[in-house]
Protein backbone atom coordinates (compact mmCIF):
# COMPACT_ATOMS: atom_id res chain seq x y z
CA UNK A 1 0.00 0.00 0.00
CA UNK A 2 0.93 3.29 -1.04
CA UNK A 3 0.69 6.54 1.08
CA UNK A 4 -0.08 8.28 -2.71
CA UNK A 5 -2.83 6.53 -3.07
CA UNK A 6 -4.69 9.14 -0.31
CA UNK A 7 -3.05 12.01 -1.29
CA UNK A 8 -6.82 13.54 -1.87
CA UNK A 9 -7.97 12.53 1.63
CA UNK A 10 -4.77 13.94 3.00
CA UNK A 11 -4.99 16.82 0.55
CA UNK A 12 -8.42 17.95 2.48
CA UNK A 13 -6.79 17.70 6.31
CA UNK A 14 -8.02 20.51 8.13
CA UNK A 15 -4.47 19.95 9.84
CA UNK A 16 -4.32 23.40 11.76
CA UNK A 17 -7.70 22.58 13.74
CA UNK A 18 -6.70 19.59 14.96
CA UNK A 19 -7.71 20.07 18.90
CA UNK A 20 -7.11 18.75 22.19
CA UNK A 21 -9.29 19.98 25.21
CA UNK A 22 -7.00 20.24 27.98
CA UNK A 23 -8.43 19.98 32.11
CA UNK A 24 -7.31 22.36 34.67
CA UNK A 25 -7.42 19.66 37.60
CA UNK A 26 -4.93 17.46 35.63
CA UNK A 27 -2.17 20.29 34.84
CA UNK A 28 -1.56 20.63 38.89
CA UNK A 29 2.31 21.28 38.68
CA UNK A 30 3.99 22.00 41.76
CA UNK A 31 5.79 25.29 41.70
CA UNK A 32 3.61 26.57 38.57
CA UNK A 33 0.43 26.97 39.21
CA UNK A 34 0.17 30.05 39.35
CA UNK A 35 1.52 30.58 35.91
CA UNK A 36 -0.91 27.75 34.75
CA UNK A 37 -4.03 29.38 36.46
CA UNK A 38 -3.12 32.18 34.40
CA UNK A 39 -3.40 30.02 31.11
CA UNK A 40 -6.74 29.15 32.20
CA UNK A 41 -8.10 32.04 32.94
CA UNK A 42 -10.55 30.31 35.63
CA UNK A 43 -11.59 28.08 33.30
CA UNK A 44 -11.73 24.49 34.24
CA UNK A 45 -11.36 23.63 30.32
CA UNK A 46 -9.60 25.28 27.84
CA UNK A 47 -8.86 23.94 23.84
CA UNK A 48 -5.31 24.09 22.14
CA UNK A 49 -5.67 23.46 18.26
CA UNK A 50 -2.54 23.58 15.58
CA UNK A 51 -3.05 27.28 14.28
CA UNK A 52 -3.16 28.67 18.33
CA UNK A 53 0.41 27.95 18.53
CA UNK A 54 1.72 28.53 14.59
CA UNK A 55 3.25 31.96 13.91
CA UNK A 56 1.52 33.07 16.89
CA UNK A 57 2.61 36.16 19.05
CA UNK A 58 2.90 34.00 22.44
CA UNK A 59 6.20 34.92 24.71
CA UNK A 60 8.45 31.67 24.73
CA UNK A 61 6.85 30.38 28.06
CA UNK A 62 3.76 30.29 27.38
CA UNK A 63 4.21 28.66 23.95
CA UNK A 64 5.78 25.79 26.13
CA UNK A 65 2.93 25.52 28.47
CA UNK A 66 0.73 25.44 25.76
CA UNK A 67 2.88 23.29 23.45
CA UNK A 68 3.43 20.65 26.14
CA UNK A 69 -0.90 20.84 26.57
CA UNK A 70 -1.90 20.65 23.27
CA UNK A 71 0.85 17.46 22.62
CA UNK A 72 0.20 15.68 26.07
CA UNK A 73 -3.61 17.12 27.31
CA UNK A 74 -3.32 14.21 30.13
CA UNK A 75 0.29 15.31 31.39
CA UNK A 76 1.77 12.52 29.46
CA UNK A 77 3.89 9.45 31.46
CA UNK A 78 5.76 9.28 34.72
CA UNK A 79 7.03 12.86 35.53
CA UNK A 80 8.81 13.95 32.51
CA UNK A 81 7.02 17.38 32.31
CA UNK A 82 7.13 17.96 35.88
CA UNK A 83 11.16 17.38 35.52
CA UNK A 84 10.67 19.71 32.31
CA UNK A 85 9.39 22.81 33.81
CA UNK A 86 11.30 22.80 36.68
CA UNK A 87 12.70 26.22 37.10
CA UNK A 88 16.07 25.73 36.18
CA UNK A 89 15.59 23.52 33.08
CA UNK A 90 12.35 25.38 31.97
CA UNK A 91 15.50 28.70 31.43
CA UNK A 92 17.36 26.37 29.60
CA UNK A 93 14.89 25.33 27.31
CA UNK A 94 13.69 29.04 26.73
CA UNK A 95 17.35 30.03 25.61
CA UNK A 96 17.61 27.11 23.26
CA UNK A 97 14.55 27.62 21.68
CA UNK A 98 15.35 30.98 21.02
CA UNK A 99 17.53 30.02 18.45
CA UNK A 100 15.29 28.10 16.65
CA UNK A 101 12.84 30.57 15.98
CA UNK A 102 12.57 30.17 12.09
CA UNK A 103 16.17 28.89 11.91
CA UNK A 104 18.00 26.04 10.61
CA UNK A 105 19.91 23.83 13.38
CA UNK A 106 21.75 20.37 13.06
CA UNK A 107 20.28 17.11 13.53
CA UNK A 108 23.10 17.03 15.87
CA UNK A 109 22.03 20.38 17.76
CA UNK A 110 18.32 19.01 17.83
CA UNK A 111 19.87 15.90 19.68
CA UNK A 112 22.43 18.00 21.84
CA UNK A 113 19.72 20.14 22.82
CA UNK A 114 16.82 17.05 23.65
CA UNK A 115 19.72 15.07 25.83
CA UNK A 116 20.33 18.78 27.55
CA UNK A 117 17.69 18.75 29.60
CA UNK A 118 15.48 16.12 32.40
CA UNK A 119 12.67 15.50 30.72
CA UNK A 120 12.71 16.40 26.84
CA UNK A 121 12.25 13.64 24.70
CA UNK A 122 12.85 13.76 20.65
CA UNK A 123 8.78 14.02 20.10
CA UNK A 124 9.00 16.56 22.66
CA UNK A 125 11.86 18.49 20.83
CA UNK A 126 10.08 17.85 17.03
CA UNK A 127 6.99 19.47 18.95
CA UNK A 128 8.67 22.61 20.22
CA UNK A 129 10.84 22.96 16.45
CA UNK A 130 8.00 22.50 14.18
CA UNK A 131 5.71 24.86 16.00
CA UNK A 132 8.52 27.20 15.37
CA UNK A 133 9.22 26.99 11.83
CA UNK A 134 12.55 24.91 11.90
CA UNK A 135 14.02 23.55 9.34
CA UNK A 136 17.33 20.74 10.30
CA UNK A 137 19.52 19.91 7.07
CA UNK A 138 17.43 22.42 4.85
CA UNK A 139 14.09 20.49 5.30
CA UNK A 140 10.98 21.98 7.25
CA UNK A 141 10.65 19.89 10.95
CA UNK A 142 7.62 17.53 11.51
CA UNK A 143 6.61 16.18 14.40
CA UNK A 144 7.60 12.42 14.87
CA UNK A 145 6.31 10.82 18.14
CA UNK A 146 5.64 7.19 19.33
CA UNK A 147 2.58 6.43 17.29
CA UNK A 148 4.08 7.73 13.87
CA UNK A 149 7.13 5.50 14.59
CA UNK A 150 4.37 2.88 15.16
CA UNK A 151 3.25 3.26 11.94
CA UNK A 152 6.77 3.30 10.11
CA UNK A 153 7.46 0.04 11.93
CA UNK A 154 4.00 -1.40 10.54
CA UNK A 155 5.49 -1.38 7.50
CA UNK A 156 1.91 -0.39 5.94
CA UNK A 157 3.25 2.19 3.35
CA UNK A 158 5.81 1.71 0.58
CA UNK A 159 7.40 4.69 0.91
CA UNK A 160 8.64 4.07 4.32
CA UNK A 161 10.00 0.48 4.52
CA UNK A 162 13.40 1.06 4.06
CA UNK A 163 13.32 2.52 7.22
CA UNK A 164 15.26 0.61 10.27
CA UNK A 165 13.17 -0.50 12.82
CA UNK A 166 12.47 2.85 14.64
CA UNK A 167 12.96 3.07 18.60
CA UNK A 168 14.05 5.63 20.85
CA UNK A 169 17.37 5.19 20.28
CA UNK A 170 17.54 4.88 16.31
CA UNK A 171 14.51 7.94 16.21
CA UNK A 172 17.48 10.82 16.39
CA UNK A 173 19.85 9.21 13.24
CA UNK A 174 16.39 8.12 11.70
CA UNK A 175 14.98 11.95 11.40
CA UNK A 176 16.56 13.98 8.76
CA UNK A 177 15.58 10.38 6.27
CA UNK A 178 12.12 10.80 7.61
CA UNK A 179 11.77 14.80 7.03
CA UNK A 180 13.34 14.32 3.95
CA UNK A 181 10.74 11.14 2.91
CA UNK A 182 8.22 13.64 4.42
CA UNK A 183 8.94 16.84 2.33
CA UNK A 184 9.00 15.00 -1.34
CA UNK A 185 5.99 13.09 -1.00
CA UNK A 186 4.27 16.43 0.01
CA UNK A 187 5.44 17.85 -3.31
CA UNK A 188 4.80 15.25 -5.66
CA UNK A 189 1.03 14.73 -3.46
CA UNK A 190 1.02 18.34 -3.59
CA UNK A 191 -0.09 18.37 0.13
CA UNK A 192 1.53 20.16 3.20
CA UNK A 193 4.00 18.00 4.90
CA UNK A 194 1.86 19.09 8.16
CA UNK A 195 -0.73 16.95 6.52
CA UNK A 196 1.35 13.61 5.90
CA UNK A 197 2.26 13.79 9.67
CA UNK A 198 -0.85 14.36 10.91
CA UNK A 199 -2.53 11.28 8.36
CA UNK A 200 0.38 8.77 9.55
CA UNK A 201 -0.54 9.73 13.72
CA UNK A 202 -4.04 9.58 13.01
CA UNK A 203 -4.86 6.90 10.48
CA UNK A 204 -1.76 5.23 9.42
CA UNK A 205 -2.20 2.28 12.19
CA UNK A 206 -5.50 1.95 11.36
CA UNK A 207 -5.50 0.93 8.11
CA UNK A 208 -4.52 -2.02 5.34
CA UNK A 209 -4.95 -2.90 1.96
Amino acid sequence: MKITEFQDFIREFPYKNQSFDIKRKIWGIKNQDSYINKIFNEKEMITINRADLMNSDLCLKDFIFMTLMWGYPTKGRGRNIENLLEEDNLVKLIEILERYKAKEISIEQLEKDKNSISGLGFSTITKFAYFLNTTVNGFKTVILDDKIAETINSKRFEEFNDFENLTRLSVPRNYCKYIETIAKLSQQMNVEPDQIEMFLFSFGRGLSE
